[in-house]
């Protein structure tokens, strides 16, 4: 089938009485979010919004956002979100340079003060009450564009990545089928809009007629955690570390009892820090994904084993390892493609419909998958080819150390040798840290210098005699 209801219309058919949106002391319901989404359709309608428009949205803290971008979707049109980070400055040059057509901001923005060629709506305006009937259908195709996303990338300027709704759709159902959502169960919008990652969440949640919480405290605030009787979240490594030291005993074990699954990805997770999760009895689930594949490729849904893995594709994903160790993956979820600065869209792939990630590691279909590194964090030192990563994920190995960051420093000798940034659980000298790589390593991969993690982005190194300058970006 090309098309799919709107979860909005189809549980307001089916169970209209069932809660679809929380914050605070508020609750919607799933009927009245379809009613609320007539009104968004209307309002964009007179806003003359047609199919395949480009609307740029500034994420606002509304609790009724979330609708905004399945509004949208019905009126066929692409929703861009932009990130809150981005200096107001940058994100008038970004509409201009995506070419959107319209500009929809918090009220908070001083529309006055904002230089925009595109047509500007406050968020406040859509919601006006209307006795305008809308005629948008409550059917989505599949085929339409959904999003287009700034992917974070490594290089200096984001690419963007452009979605369909079958790619949204489809990263759903393969993520719901080995993550279940219950229809009282409760995701705790833990990521934000701009990130495929809380796209995601949004489309597993209500496709499953789940809860989507939402609160202006952080992810990993425990009595809110507790409070919201929240049962679904997707952490970066960061949050878990804070939701475990930040959290007395007793609180996370009344989280961990409550949770049915903690999904992380984002950034490498630590061994220790998995560790220490199971220790804690929270039900992790260490995840490989990446925007291209609109999120989720694989999981690791064994809280029994003692090999830490990203486990193996989830429904609809396909994952190998060619002969180089780069990861290749294709299937329903893989986005459309890049989009060019002539607005043209362009997808990179081999002859055999593979998308080649650029990324390193292993896979078998006993132990999963094992990520190893990025090429393009490959540098060269006295001649021989350094990878990060796999300095990290020996570090990651040792029982005190919680996180760890490789970084090239110029050295006038050897043109590059590595220097790693680590946060620990109990103070390490930097010789302790040496012996123990030295059992693993050749010496050329042992790290010259080693800092806390929390050491200012740039520093001055005197090596020799000789000082040089890093910009780390951490």
């Amino acid at each position: 089938m090309d098309h799919f209801e709107c979860p909005f219309s189809y549980y307001a058919r089916k169970t209209p009485g069932k809660i679809a949106l929380i914050k605070g002391q508020k609750r919607w319901t799933y009927h009245q979010c379809h009613q609320i989404l007539s009104t968004l359709c209307t309002h964009l309608s007179q806003a003359k919004i047609k199919e395949e428009d480009l609307v740029a949205i500034y994420p606002s803290p509304h609790p009724l956002f979330p609708l905004l971008l399945f509004a949208l979707f019905r009126k066929k049109a692409i929703a861009i979100p932009i990130s809150y980070y981005l200096p107001l400055k940058l994100v008038f040059q970004t509409l201009n340079e995506i070419h959107a057509s319209h500009f929809i901001f918090p009220d908070a923005m001083n529309k006055k003060s904002l230089p925009l060629k595109q047509i500007s709506l406050p968020f406040s305006s859509l919601l006006k009450p209307t006795l305008t009937r809308n005629a948008s259908s409550s059917f989505l195709s599949k085929k339409a564009k959904g999003t287009y996303l700034f992917t974070s990338g490594t290089t200096s300027k984001p690419k963007i990545a452009c979605h369909s709704l079958q790619n949204h759709f489809y990263s759903a159902l393969g993520s719901n089928a080995k993550f279940p959502i219950g229809k009282e169960d409760r995701y705790f919008l833990s990521l934000p809009f701009y990130h495929v990652g809380g796209i995601a969440i949004l489309f597993r949640t209500f496709l499953a007629g789940g809860a989507l919480v939402l609160s202006d405290q952080k992810a990993f605030d425990s009595k809110m955690l507790i409070e919201e009787k929240i049962t679904h979240l997707s952490f970066v490594p960061t949050q878990l570390h804070r939701l475990i030291f930040l959290t007395p005993d007793e609180e996370l074990k009344k989280v961990a009892s409550q949770l049915k699954g903690i999904l992380i990805g984002g950034a490498p997770l630590s061994n220790c820090l998995w560790n220490l999760a199971l220790s804690k009895k929270l039900p992790i689930y260490p995840s490989y994904g990446m925007s291209e594949m609109s999120s989720q490729i694989a999981t690791s849904f064994d809280l029994s084993s003692s090999f830490f893995s990203l486990g193996h594709p989830l429904p609809y994903r396909e994952l190998k390892v060619d002969e180089k160790g780069e990861i290749l993956v294709r299937g329903k979820p893989l986005f459309l493609g890049y989009l060019n600065p002539d607005q043209k869209i362009s997808l990179p792939l081999n002859q055999e419909g593979w998308f080649k990630t650029n990324d390193l590691g292993y896979y078998s279909t006993k132990k999963g998958l094992i990520f190893k590194g990025r090429k393009d964090r490959l540098f060269i030192s006295g001649g021989e080819n350094i990878y990060p990563e796999e300095i990290e994920s020996l570090l990651l190995t040792h029982k005190n150390i919680l996180t760890a960051h490789i970084e090239p420093l110029k050295d006038r000798e050897f043109g590059m040798r590595p220097i790693a940034f680590i946060e620990t659980k109990t103070p390490l000298e930097g010789q302790e840290i040496r012996n123990f790589l030295e059992s693993f390593l050749p010496k050329y991969k042992i790290p010259i210098a080693f800092y806390p993690l929390k050491e200012k982005q740039s520093k001055t190194f005197k090596q020799d005699g000789v000082e040089y300058n890093s910009s780390i970006d951490l």
